[in-house]
């Protein structure tokens, strides 16, 4: 039962990735000059739901592993997304010599202190990675108070920083998506308890989607209100994304659909991009612009760049190059004493709830 309780994080990571992989695409299209505007307008609502969603699916997911002595945890969890991190920023710096990664005309550059691309999101998992074995010790609902008044105090220019060390825009990054990772670390057992029972869970999708249509609606409305009602907004969405993502799990083949992307939003998180961009490669030497061709490019290229990511993971792995995905066993792996693989056992029964 405790894995069936749990089913629909891989599903409400599999809506968040393919939210990043449409957005990334219209962007793209947009540098382009090819937008079919509907499109932008429904992007601008997901906006609310998409990344929150995501570092919520983190933080439950970390909240499993948070019973293993902190340098296991970092080790675990922490190297990985350090790896891929650095890994990956070489990658588009090659790929930037053949694609036109990015089509704003600056250069992608290897630093692994200003995070490039969609990379932001790594480097932003990984900041609240390390903090989380630590921040665990507090109480919840006062770190998240205090991350919602501090992105408070930086929308309102009362808090700044301009040095050369980290860009405001990733500081922004990290305050912003903050609570909603703290949210998933500190009560996942009671998420996934209200999740796992279907009425509940029809009760919650209800009432957070009437609520975030009420919010968004109050954004149109009120925008001197935008940054309090949006950031309400964004966690009726959250509570929204995880009932759907609940429903959608036991809705049997497409389920099992959204559960498999979910399962590979790493590889398709990381590849992305590099389809996005041979495709807009494409689009420029055949002259394909205008609305007409945005209307139908935006899902395909959605789909290609989805589709692309997953076989190019199964490529390299049948390369044996899985290094581009993960450290190297030796490195990312340490035998565990079998009292210490039983607690953990344990430690994640409860955590599931």
């Amino acid at each position: 039962m405790a894995s069936a309780r749990v089913e629909w994080l891989d599903t409400a990571r599999g809506i968040a990735i393919l939210l990043v992989v449409w957005h990334h695409g219209l962007l793209y299209l947009g540098f382009l000059d090819i937008r079919f505007f509907p499109y932008w307008e429904v992007n601008s609502v997901i906006a609310l739901i998409r990344m929150p969603l995501f570092f919520f699916c983190a933080g439950i997911t970390a909240s499993f592993a948070l019973h293993r002595a902190p340098y296991v945890f970092w080790q675990k969890r922490l190297l990985p997304m350090v790896w891929v991190l650095a890994i990956w920023t070489l990658i588009y710096v090659a790929a930037d010599q053949i694609l036109p990664m990015r089509r704003d005309g600056l250069p992608v550059r290897f630093d692994l202190l200003h995070p490039q691309m969609n990379l932001w999101f790594i480097w932003v998992l990984a900041i609240f990675t390390a903090l989380a074995p630590l921040l665990i010790r507090l109480n919840g609902i006062v770190v998240i108070a205090v991350f919602l008044g501090l992105a408070g105090l930086w929308h309102g220019g009362l808090l700044r920083y301009e040095g050369p060390l980290i860009y405001p825009k990733d500081i922004q990054a990290i305050l912003n998506n903050a609570p909603f990772y703290m949210a998933g670390l500190y009560f996942a057992p009671a998420v996934i308890a209200h999740l796992a029972d279907r009425r509940r869970a029809w009760l919650a999708l209800g009432t957070a989607g009437a609520v975030f249509a009420g919010l968004v609606l109050g954004v149109a409305l009120m925008p001197a209100a935008q940054e309090v009602l949006g950031k309400a907004a964004r966690f009726a969405g959250v509570a929204f994304g995880a009932a759907l993502a609940a429903e959608i799990a036991r809705m049997g083949p497409l389920g099992r659909a959204f559960r498999a992307i979910g399962s590979r939003s790493l590889e398709i998180f990381l590849g992305h991009q590099l389809f996005i961009a041979a495709a807009g490669m494409v689009i420029v030497a055949l002259g394909w612009p205008g609305t007409a061709t945005g209307i139908v490019l935006t899902p395909a290229i959605a789909v290609f760049a989805v589709a692309g990511s997953v076989l190019l993971k199964d490529a390299v792995r049948a390369a044996r190059l899985d290094i581009l995905y993960a450290p190297p066993r030796p490195l990312a792996h340490r035998p565990v004493q079998p009292e210490t693989q039983s607690a953990a056992r344990s430690s994640i029964r409860v955590a599931q709830g």
